[in-house]
């Protein structure tokens, strides 16, 4: 008489946890679609059902994989008979996400992310597809952390690419500026986790009375570093459950943005112009520091963007925002021309200061995108200044630290417009860089349209 039939071995049969399933979900659409990891990561989640321990788990599982990408790369292609950009792109993610919590997860054990990795890629493959990924994560498991780093004493950017997990062009870059101890440390604050920064909302409560009543919903959270208003949360759930969030109490943002709307130094009663608007993080902080008293006018290209501004305001109960679908570059043709108090032109870029919280952004960049960006911030720029009354504050900003697109900037924009000054906060200087536990890197500078003075000898009416 036979007995029961054996069960096949437990990598084989276990299929792999929503966690995982959904993490690869996200990886395969930001590298086969282009998808922005941020926003597939929220959107996925916000269909999902996952536990709070499975949602950390998701969220560590794709923003660990994107920012070691290239780490892991290179070693999965030194211990691979096939390179990992010819494998289908799910195999690629999955041998990317094992080893991710082979070399980096420690809580996980071995076992686990070989079961969990192998069910993946029968889930997603085949038998054929599953051995290979078990073959590969099985030698990786004894043998990864032991492949060599490119030589020490061979290409410093090659080295540090590899160590750090950043495309070698933006590293040869930095070394150029900032040398190889500070590129070095630029690149390990890049692969930590972005700090989760609020924004009291000063026209509903405080800094240290949201901090209290963060601490009732059982939030740890502690004052910023750089601005009045921020708050740097240590236990994180979803905001949308806080009652704080629905009363409209903070807004999600990073000190580096806020330092923005605070070089604007709004007064109330003014007309304010946000050029680049986006979803209004900067809109809704001109008109918290301007106490509701004044107008805040945001601009942009993008409906689905400007509705979801006036969904912020709503919540936060703020008047005086009015929205404008418009390309910035056309303001000058608009009744704003020459009349606003201030105008805020936060400009799109390379992202070179938020790599730590865009981390695919570092992979989806190339050098020779920067020429265009350029380009671009010059007219968004010229187009801002013509908006402004004589004595008005114009204030630029980017969360890059590229001279071209930073000092240049408003270096040509000075040379070419005598009626502006460089004044107060961010006169062309440096980039502030990112730092550990701190805000995210910015630039900004902040000039002055000049009241032209009447020539001596001649009377007013």
């Amino acid at each position: 008489m036979t007995g029961p039939p054996r069960r096949p071995p437990p990598e084989q049969s276990r299929p792999a946890s929503p966690a995982r399933r959904l993490a690869l979900t996200v990886l395969r659409e930001a590298d086969r679609d282009g998808a922005y990891v941020n926003l597939a990561l929220d959107r996925a989640l916000e269909g999902s059902r996952l536990s709070p321990a499975d949602r950390s788990l998701a969220t560590e599982l794709v923003y660990g994989t994107t920012r070691w990408r290239g780490r892991l790369d290179y070693v999965l292609d030194r211990l691979s008979s096939r390179p990992v950009d010819d494998l289908p792109v799910s195999i690629r993610n999955i041998l990317r996400l094992g080893l991710y919590q082979l070399l980096y997860l420690t809580r996980v054990p071995r076992h686990a992310a070989l079961a969990e990795s192998v069910a993946l890629g029968r889930e997603f493959g085949h038998r054929g597809t599953a051995g290979l990924v078990n073959a590969v994560l099985r030698r990786a498991a004894d043998e990864a952390a032991a492949v060599p780093l490119p030589p020490a004493d061979g290409d410093p950017a090659e080295r540090l690419a590899v160590e750090y997990s950043h495309p070698a062009w933006i590293v040869r870059r930095w070394l150029a500026r900032f040398g190889l101890e500070a590129t070095a440390a630029l690149c390990r604050v890049d692969n930590e986790a972005a700090p989760l920064t609020l924004r009291a909302n000063l026209t509903r409560t405080s800094r240290d009375t949201l901090i209290k009543g963060l601490a009732r919903e059982g939030v740890r959270a502690e004052a910023g570093r750089l601005c009045p208003e921020a708050v740097i949360c240590r236990d994180v759930r979803p905001l949308r459950d806080l009652l704080a969030f629905r009363k409209g109490l903070f807004s999600v943002q990073d000190e580096g943005a806020m330092a923005a709307s605070r070089a604007v130094a709004p007064e109330p009663g003014w007309l304010v112009v946000d050029a680049c608007a986006g979803v209004g993080g900067k809109t809704t902080h001109l008109a918290e520091l301007m106490g509701g008293r004044g107008r805040v006018v945001a601009v942009d290209p993008y409906g689905h963007k400007l509705r979801l501004l006036r969904e912020s305001a709503a919540r936060l109960g703020l008047g005086g925002i009015e929205t404008r679908r418009l390309d910035s570059r056309r303001l000058p043709e608009s009744d704003l021309a020459g009349v606003a108090d201030a105008v805020l032109v936060d400009v799109p870029c390379s992202g070179l200061g938020v790599l730590r919280r865009r981390p695919d952004l570092r992979w989806r960049l190339r050098e020779s995108d920067l020429p265009g960006l350029v380009v671009l911030q010059r007219e968004l720029l010229a187009a801002a200044g013509a908006c402004l009354r004589p004595g008005g504050v114009l204030v630029y900003a980017t969360c890059t630290l590229e001279p071209e697109e930073n000092e240049g900037i408003i270096e040509g924009f000075l040379a070419s417009n005598l009626e502006f000054g460089a004044v107060g906060l961010g006169q062309p200087a440096s980039p502030l860089l990112p730092t550990s536990g701190g805000p995210d890197g910015f630039f900004v500078a902040r000039m002055e349209r000049r009241v032209r003075s009447r020539p001596a000898g001649m009377r007013g009416d």
